[in-house]
C-alpha cells in the first residue's frame, strides 16, 4: 500500500519510519544518477512510501477509529483489583461510610462504573455497586445542570430531555445491556415526547427511573439550620429553600408568589422555615433577599409570634403565669428574632419586674385575712401588666 507523507509531522514519520519500505520516485532516481544536479539541492515536497502492516496499525490508532471495547470480564476484574487496593491504602473496608461514597471514583471510566453498578461477574458488594451508581448519576447530573437552568428560564424542557437522551446514547454495549440503562432510556424517551407537547413546564412522567425528573426534584437546602449555625449560614440555607420553591414553580409552569391574593401562581410556603430563619430573611443584613421576600417573612414571623404571645398570656389566667410564659417565650428566641421584634434587655427586665410584682401581690393575697372586697381588689391588681416600655412591635401581643 502506498501513501504520501510529506504533510505529516516529523515526529510521526520518525515513529513509524522503521516499518516503512521506501520506493524511490522518478525524480529521486534522476538525482542519484546525476542527471539533474541542481535539483539535488531542493527537497521534494512529498515522499511516496509503501506502509507495512505495523505502520498501518500505528496510523489507524492515531485517527478517529472507534475504540476497541474491553471485554466485560476484564473490566470487572480490573475494578475488583482497584477496590481492593483502595481499601488497603485508605485502611477502610467499604466503599460507603455513613451513607457517603468513601473512595475516589473520579478517575474511573463510565464503562467501569456501569460494570460495578450492575455487579458484573458478581464481583462487587452492595456498597460498591451503590457507590458506582452514585458516581454515574453524578456525572449525568453534571452534564444536565446547564440545560436545567436554560429550561427553567425558557420553558424548553424538551431540550433538557434531549440532552439526557444524547448522553445515554453514548453508552457502550455493556452499559446498554444493563436494566438500569434500559429503564432510564425508556423514561427519558417518554419524557422527551411529553415535553414536546407541553412547552413551558416539566412533564410529570411519574416514572421513578426518570433521571431528569429526579434531578429537577432534587433540593439544595438542608432543612432547619443547627442551633449553633452562624447568621450567614442561616441566610444561605434560607436562600436555597426559597430557590427550591421558585424552581419548583417554574417546573410547574408558573411562578412563586409572596402575595396570598395573587391567583394563578404558586404561593410561598413557610411551613418548613423556623422562626430564626424567618427573622434572618426579615433582617436581610447581607442583602441576600428581595424586599418582597423580607416583608413576607416578617409578616409570617409576626403572625407566629402573636399567636405564641397570646397563648403565653392566656396560660396565666390573670396571675403570674402570664409573665412567666412571656419570659419563657423570650428565652427561646434567637438573637435574630429578638432583633426583628425589638426584644431588648430592657423589655425582658420590665417583664421580670411585672412577674415579681404579681408574685408579691399574690403572696400577700394568700396570706391576707382581709375581707373579700380587699381580696378582690388584690386580684384585680395582679392582672395589671405594665407594658409601657414594651416595643411597639410587641405591644399588640401584650
Amino acid at each position: 500500500m502506498s501513501t504520501t507523507i510529506g504533510a505529516y509531522p516529523t515526529s510521526l514519520y520518525s515513529a513509524a519510519q522503521s516499518a516503512y519500505t521506501t520506493t524511490p520516485s522518478a525524480s529521486s532516481q534522476a538525482q542519484t544518477s546525476g542527471s539533474d544536479t541542481s535539483a539535488s539541492s531542493q527537497a521534494s515536497p512529498s515522499t511516496t512510501v509503501t506502509l507495512s502492516d505495523a505502520a498501518q496499525a500505528y496510523l489507524t490508532s492515531t485517527t478517529d477509529a472507534p475504540p476497541v471495547e474491553i471485554p466485560l470480564a476484564t473490566v470487572a476484574a480490573d475494578a475488583r483489583a482497584w477496590f481492593d487496593q483502595q481499601y488497603q491504602t485508605l485502611n477502610i473496608s467499604s466503599a460507603m461510610l455513613d451513607g457517603q461514597v468513601a473512595v475516589d471514583l473520579t478517575g474511573q471510566s463510565r464503562t467501569t462504573l456501569s460494570a460495578v453498578a450492575a455487579n458484573a461477574e458478581d464481583l462487587f458488594s452492595t456498597d460498591e455497586s451503590t457507590a458506582a451508581a452514585t458516581a454515574l448519576q453524578s456525572r449525568l447530573d453534571t452534564v444536565l445542570a446547564p440545560y436545567v437552568v436554560i429550561a427553567r428560564h425558557t420553558g424548553d424542557y424538551a431540550a433538557l430531555y434531549q440532552a439526557a437522551s444524547d448522553y445515554l446514547d453514548q453508552a457502550g454495549a455493556d452499559e446498554r445491556a444493563t436494566t438500569t440503562w434500559q429503564a432510564q432510556k425508556n423514561a427519558v424517551d417518554n419524557g422527551l415526547a411529553a415535553a414536546k407537547t407541553s412547552f413551558g413546564k416539566a412533564p410529570d412522567t411519574g416514572d421513578s427511573n426518570d433521571p431528569v425528573r429526579a434531578l429537577l426534584d432534587k433540593t439544595t437546602a438542608s432543612g432547619s439550620p443547627a442551633p449553633d449555625s452562624s447568621t450567614a449560614s442561616v441566610a444561605a440555607n434560607a436562600r436555597a429553600m426559597l430557590d427550591d420553591q421558585e424552581n419548583q414553580a417554574r417546573d410547574n409552569g408558573t411562578e412563586l408568589s409572596f402575595d396570598p391574593s395573587q391567583k394563578n401562581a404558586q404561593h410561598v410556603d413557610f411551613s418548613n422555615f423556623d422562626n430564626r430563619t424567618l427573622a434572618t430573611i426579615a433582617l436581610n443584613s447581607d442583602s441576600t433577599f428581595s424586599t418582597v421576600e423580607s416583608y413576607a417573612a416578617k409578616t409570617e414571623l409576626d403572625q407566629r409570634t402573636r399567636a405564641t404571645m397570646l397563648s403565653a398570656l392566656a396560660s396565666g389566667n390573670g396571675g403570674t403565669g402570664g409573665s412567666l410564659g412571656l419570659l419563657q417565650v423570650y428565652s427561646t428566641m434567637s438573637d435574630e428574632e429578638k432583633s426583628v421584634l425589638g426584644v431588648t434587655d430592657a423589655v425582658t427586665n420590665r417583664v421580670i419586674q411585672n412577674y415579681q410584682t404579681m408574685q408579691s401581690l399574690q403572696n400577700a393575697f394568700n396570706n391576707s385575712s382581709s375581707s373579700n372586697s380587699g381580696a378582690t381588689s388584690a386580684t384585680g391588681a395582679t392582672g395589671a401588666l405594665d407594658t409601657s416600655s414594651t416595643p411597639l412591635s410587641l405591644s399588640a401581643y401584650l
